[in-house]
């Protein structure tokens, strides 16, 4: 039966705060590497037209007479690929929410509702399962200072602990909390099965018309697989800063954060890579970009197929938009939602016209 336990407010999601609240670390983050794959391109773009072999694998990688750009790009995306195995890292929640650490389940996940999550975590902290020790160094003092009168039972300062991500995700939630029912699981895997669908079904396209081109050209050679390879490489930064043509045209979701393909990024941007697998001059630098982009998309998938619950936001509460500290759409929110008044762009599908994710059946 249809009922409201997974529903949820994406509140903060709208309103005029986008253009006024200042850039997260996270951002500026992301704003560098765009700026360092642009210049990565642009000097891809200067060896294609004046010294080819700099970017031809079979002649030029493994400091063969040097350090070259070829080297270089390697290193760029073998340790951009590195990052997406260690939820450490210092990436976007869209990436992480993969891992169990990062799984906050909603309040309405409980079968007593927000009143019910809150007198699960009031008695956790009474229990004294939950330290202070434990407390990340990085939570503001004030939320500390709540913790503390917490545990001597002030009900107001747990109103306030529950307002923090970063403390929610150091409680010990049981199993059954963190598991959504099977229809709704099965939900969750329908619902991201007709957003990915597509995009999928274009990348193949895509590559296809634009392999098929090359060829017709004579253009298909290591250089211009390589400026293919950059291009992908600083589009995707492109994507996740500024405006993402995937998101809008295609998948229509809410952001970066919910997207399902935040992490094909890497097999995306070594697709072109593809066409040489089988060319032994180039192996040393096609099979391991090629090996591990496949070995971080397999992983999200069967993460995926495993535990959904973790990469929706109407069961993980890590996903909220009220939750997001990384704010990856300084830029690209208020883009975004001048892009959707022209006839033709519609609104993302996560929110209904409340600004409410749909429900879920589940029982």
């Amino acid at each position: 039966m249809s009922t409201n336990s997974f529903e949820h407010t994406a509140s903060g999601s709208t309103g005029g705060r986008f253009s006024s609240r200042k850039p997260t670390r996270l951002f500026l983050g992301y704003v560098v590497r765009m700026v360092l794959r642009t210049i990565l391109l642009l000097a891809g773009v200067a060896c294609y037209v004046l010294a080819p072999d700099q970017i031809t694998i079979s002649e030029s990688f493994g400091f063969r007479g040097g350090l070259n750009l070829i080297d270089v790009v390697f290193v760029f995306i073998f340790l951009d690929i590195l990052t997406k195995f260690f939820p450490s890292a210092k990436i976007s929640m869209g990436s992480l929410k993969q891992y169990g650490e990062f799984h906050v389940p909603t309040a309405r996940m409980f079968k007593e509702g927000r009143a019910g999550s809150m007198a699960y975590v009031r008695d956790t902290i009474e229990q004294g399962r939950v330290a202070v020790e434990r407390i990340p160094v990085e939570l503001p003092a004030q939320v500390r200072t709540a913790f503390e009168e917490t545990r001597a039972g002030a009900v107001d300062s747990l109103k306030v602990l529950l307002r923090s991500i970063d403390f929610l995700r150091i409680i010990p939630f049981k199993e059954e909390q963190l598991t959504a029912s099977e229809e709704a699981r099965n939900q969750i895997r329908a619902d991201r099965f007709k957003e990915v669908i597509p995009v999928a079904l274009a990348w193949v396209a895509l590559n296809a018309a634009v392999l098929a081109v090359l060829v017709y050209a004579g253009l298909f050679n290591e250089p211009t697989l390589i400026i293919w390879v950059l291009f992908y490489f600083l589009f995707d930064m492109i994507c996740v800063v500024l405006w993402c043509p995937i998101q809008l045209l295609l998948m229509k979701n809410r952001c970066c954060t919910t997207c399902h393909i935040f992490n094909w990024d890497a097999i995306m941007a070594v697709t072109p890579l593809l066409f040489l697998v089988l060319d032994l001059s180039t192996a040393w630098f096609v099979w391991p970009l090629v090996v591990m982009a496949l070995v971080v998309l397999v992983r999200w998938e069967l993460a995926f197929a495993r535990y959904p619950e973790r990469f929706d936001e109407r069961t993980n509460a890590s996903l909220l938009c009220a939750n997001c500290k990384d704010k990856l759409c300084h830029i690209r929110e208020p883009l975004k939602k001048t892009l959707a008044e022209i006839p033709g762009l519609a609104k993302p599908s996560g929110l209904d016209h409340a600004g409410e994710a749909p429900a879920l059946d589940a029982e």
